[in-house]
């Protein structure tokens, strides 16, 4: 609509001002001119409203955007703390209803203005006085802008809304990717303790293994001894010692 309205405005100024003149000659003060004027300064403070909506409707958006972009490129170290992670989790919360506010109203500002844009240029072609049309149709242009503008701003809100909304669910996510690495830990640390008794138990069967061996090495030199000390024949010592141990071996067998 306000596109069509931009094509006709030079035509339709030739038109304002003719029927402002009639008006003119005749008195002027109809109450068609008098609404067509309300409705211009109407437009006029919508404008200015519309701009400011639309300038703390991006401001809000940005904020929202570095929130969001901090807060992913540490999203690790904030969920290794579980403060840190309470307390980004309420400011997104804030910047979410902040942003989506400002954007509502944002919404409701644009669209009044747009309204009043459309009826200040019908108005005019009936209304307005020669001197005020020309202003009439800058009205409705720079409120025209102002709307695109606020659209914007609306659309950039609501994208970094979201965009926050997604990177507090990345850090719900990375906390219990967090939780569950941490039982993993715990539970791998419960069963080493098992790990080293089985070892030590191992490790006692052969200290017995070995005190046996060594036991019956003992008790074959003591054999070796008592066959020392019972034959006194005169025989060489490599010769007794293989007799010593052959007895020994056959004492041990029997």
């Amino acid at each position: 609509m306000m596109m069509m309205m931009h094509r006709v405005m030079c035509l339709l100024a030739v038109v304002f001002c003719c029927v402002g003149l009639a008006h003119a000659a005749s008195g002027g003060t109809s109450p068609l001119f008098k609404e067509a004027q309300e409705k211009f300064k109407e437009t006029l403070r919508l404008k200015k409203e519309c701009e400011k909506v639309a300038t703390s409707t991006e401001d809000a958006a940005h904020k929202a955007q570095r929130f969001a972009h901090d807060t992913e490129i540490n999203l690790v170290t904030i969920a290794a703390d579980p403060k840190e992670v309470e307390k980004r989790k309420s400011e997104g919360r804030k910047f979410i209803d902040n942003t989506t506010q400002a954007a509502a109203e944002a919404r409701k500002v644009a669209d009044k203005t747009t309204e009043s844009a459309e009826e200040t240029f019908g108005k005019a072609t009936h209304g307005l006085l020669p001197g005020n049309a020309e202003a009439a149709l800058k009205a409705v242009e720079d409120a025209d802008k102002a709307v695109r503008a606020a659209n914007t701003a609306i659309e950039n809100a609501e994208l970094h809304a979201k965009r926050v909304e997604e990177v507090i669910n990345q850090l719900d996510a990375a906390v219990a990717a967090a939780k569950k690495k941490e039982e993993e830990k715990q539970l791998e640390s419960q069963q080493h303790p098992q790990t080293k008794e089985t070892s030590l138990g191992e490790q006692q069967g052969h200290t017995e293994g070995n005190k046996t061996e060594e036991t019956h090495e003992k008790q074959k030199e003591k054999q070796k001894q008592h066959y020392r000390s019972t034959f006194t024949i005169n025989i060489h010592g490599d010769n007794l010692d293989a007799l010593l141990n052959g007895a020994a071996n056959n004492s041990g067998m029997a």
